[in-house]
């Protein structure tokens, strides 16, 4: 495992900064799907971020605005709310390409991963998977 890493540190550390309308392309009016633990969706309309979490099979949503503020970051502005309260918070990732491979972090020392790969599978998928999940659990709090 480590040997993995190792060889995705590399690649990552060696590949150029993904410019920023790369990242606009990458990420505009597409949702990034967390697996079972939630799904985000960066609207292009007023930057508006959208997002529902389940942490620890609490339910949880957030919603904010994400920005580009360069050198191949995305980073968003959320306030996340739950059963837990409310709590504000600012998330970042940095973005590197190697041909068709992007390869993501998050910000500021996070481990290095294939974020799209050379077949052009992506943790992101066009359309809004977030919002309608999003209102339910919100109608519910």
């Amino acid at each position: 495992m480590a040997k993995a890493a190792n060889k995705v540190d590399n690649q990552a550390s060696t590949a150029a900064v993904l410019s920023d309308e790369g990242v606009y392309q990458l990420y505009q009016n597409h949702s990034w799907l967390w697996g079972k633990n939630g799904t985000a969706f960066f609207a292009v309309k007023q930057r508006q971020f959208d997002a529902w979490t389940s942490d620890k099979g609490k339910p949880g949503y957030g919603d904010g605005m994400w920005f580009i503020p360069g050198g191949g970051k995305v980073c968003y502005r959320v306030t996340w709310r739950g059963g837990w309260g409310s709590k504000k918070s600012m998330t970042c990732f940095e973005h590197r390409q190697a041909g068709k491979v992007i390869y993501q972090r998050k910000l500021p020392d996070g481990e290095w991963y294939a974020f799209k790969d050379q077949h052009g599978k992506s943790k992101l998928r066009c359309g809004d998977y977030a919002s309608g999940k999003m209102k339910r659990i919100k109608a519910k709090l």
